[in-house]
């Protein structure tokens, strides 16, 4: 039977055509497609931003059916000359698609077509995978059902958007005429759709490996370790900031083991080669007079802090504008002095109210003075401190303070003081923490990161969630967040402990 393929499937097979036949062929690998927490939280935005657009077009209906049946469903809407359609279903040549919206203009007797986006801008520059290409694939194939369009449009969030009170939809979302784009983007776009379509409906898996062999770790798809089994877990792709012109070169010479590399020879930057030396030679180098400068400059008592933040594409409470962060939990380790006892302070503002004000009181009224030490400052220090301070001015001072008293520990394992080939050439706690502290560990814990966190406060404070089943989650976030902080005191007291 011949595949269907839908934007979705050409968006897989355009970053990896292998991953994309696996995909429809072998469903025995479904373990590998399994979205993560974050995936799943982007598409339940995706779909939460494309119901509020909907109200721009008060007069539209839902196709609610699917395959054929929908296509019938479109037909009958369009010969009504419905409004607006949403869901609007064309089947052709092999190629599925099911727009957005879809809306009749009387003017021109032409269907004019809109894409809803969850971004807060157009992306014209991406290629393959941008806003533009996704609507030059309906167009290609609504133009061979000989449906009669007008313009294309491409609905976005409007990142200058703050709320005030009831969201304001008109002033929420962006209208930008994106036809002469897309125009531009077939011509190139249809022969990709052809070959995406003779390569997906082979019947025999395509032999070989596949070209994310060429790529950074991060950019792996999802089958990359099944169709690329000889290279190791931990290899080339994962030298930290590998340009994709060094990342080729090892490739062309079949070098995938680090054991593999010459760091003179393949001319890698000084922590590249620190990197692949520390694998090579499976012991440690540290840095123990940086090291011991850093934990001096510490001022006690020490504040061990972390925040856990939600950003909702809608602007959940006034104040905030489309992906800004709500910081709703917090996690405090105190060290009063260098031999004293842990203390731990935690607070979870656990209703569906802004808890900004809760967070900012609750904070000024433990900490005084001394270092807060973080992971990454970044995120405290720029996306949640800044962004209370400016929503709430009465409590700017604080933050300036509380900004200001900030460490990021981080920063030792980025300036490589301290390096580990258990750490992988990667800085981030949970690849920190499982070497430098063993006895502690995330695996065990129902909430193992903070995109999970998010969702998870989403749904306990959600008025439909169950109280146990609220008591449960509240329970879990404390855990997770309580780690997080532990995490870095334990770290830093081995990184004491150690100089």
């Amino acid at each position: 039977m011949s595949i269907l393929i839908s934007k979705t499937t050409f968006q897989h097979f355009s970053h990896c055509p292998k991953d994309a036949w696996l995909k429809l062929h072998k469903p025995e690998l479904k373990g590998q497609f399994t979205p993560s927490e974050f995936d799943l939280h982007l598409m339940e935005q995706g779909n939460e931003v494309e119901s509020f657009a909907r109200n721009l077009f008060t007069e539209g209906i839902e196709v609610s059916t699917r395959g054929e049946h929908a296509v019938e469903d479109t037909v009958r809407l369009m010969t009504e000359r419905m409004a607006a359609i949403f869901q609007a279903t064309f089947i052709v040549d092999g190629f599925i698609v099911r727009n957005d919206i879809l809306k009749w203009n009387p003017t021109t007797s032409l269907w004019d077509l809109y894409e809803v986006k969850g971004t807060n801008s157009m992306k014209l520059d991406q290629k393959e995978r941008d806003h533009i290409t996704d609507i030059a694939f309906q167009v290609s194939v609504m133009r061979r059902a000989h449906v009669p369009l007008g313009r294309c449009y491409l609905i976005h969030l409007n990142k200058e958007y703050v709320r005030v009170g009831d969201i304001n939809i008109k002033e929420l979302f962006m209208i930008e005429d994106a036809t002469d784009a897309v125009n531009g983007r077939i011509p190139e776009l249809e022969p990709k759709m052809e070959a995406a379509k003779e390569y997906l409906n082979r019947e025999s898996e395509p032999s070989g490996g596949c070209d994310c062999v060429y790529a950074t770790r991060r950019n792996h798809c999802t089958t990359f370790q099944y169709s690329n089994g000889h290279i190791p877990e931990y290899s080339v792709h994962d030298i930290s900031r590998i340009h994709k012109t060094k990342l080729s070169n090892l490739v062309e010479q079949n070098i995938f083991d680090l054991d593999d590399v010459d760091p003179e020879l393949h001319k890698l930057s000084e922590k590249q080669a620190n990197q692949v030396y520390a694998h090579q030679r499976q012991k440690p180098v540290i840095d123990t007079a940086e090291i011991s400068e850093f934990l001096g400059s510490l001022k006690f008592p020490l504040y061990f802090f972390d925040y856990e933040a939600y950003a909702p594409a809608i602007p959940a409470f006034s104040g905030y504008g489309p992906y800004k962060f709500i910081p709703f939990q917090f996690s405090i380790h105190i060290l009063r002095e260098p031999n004293g006892d842990l203390e731990h302070i935690e607070f979870l503002h656990e209703e569906f109210t802004d808890p900004s004000e809760s967070v900012s009181l609750k904070l000024k009224e433990v900490y005084t003075r001394g270092s807060v030490i973080v992971w990454h400052e970044t995120f405290e220090k720029t996306f949640i401190n800044a962004n209370i301070a400016q929503r709430l001015p009465h409590h700017a001072q604080f933050f300036e303070k509380f900004n200001g008293a900030m460490v990021d520990l981080e920063k030792l394992f980025v300036a490589q003081h301290y390096i580990h080939h258990g750490f992988r050439g990667r800085t981030s706690i949970k690849k920190v923490l499982p070497v430098l502290a063993p006895e502690f560990s995330y695996k065990a814990l129902q909430i193992q990161e903070g995109g999970q966190a998010s969702n998870e406060w989403w749904r306990m404070v959600a008025p439909t969630t169950p109280s146990g089943e609220k008591k449960e989650i509240s329970k879990n976030l404390k855990e997770y967040c309580g780690l997080d902080t532990m995490a870095m005191y334990a770290i830093y007291k081995h990184l004491r402990d150690m100089v």
